[in-house]
């Protein structure tokens, strides 16, 4: 496995993610730690993801 699978902030492999086309880039969450960030088509981290984002899974309320 390539390390880019894996969450930036725990090493964790339960990572979901999707796949935006409009900006190439993949929104990721970690199923264990919670984090939440961003990802390019090649893999590298590129922002970490907040509340209000559009690419991050937002609370139930």
């Amino acid at each position: 496995m390539t390390k880019h699978l894996a969450c930036p902030f725990c090493g964790a492999y339960e990572v979901e993610r999707l796949f935006v086309a409009s900006i190439h880039m993949d929104s990721c969450h970690c199923s264990v730690c919670g984090s939440a960030w961003d990802e390019d088509t090649g893999g590298h981290y590129r922002a970490r993801g907040d509340g209000g984002s559009v690419l991050v899974r937002r609370a139930k309320r």
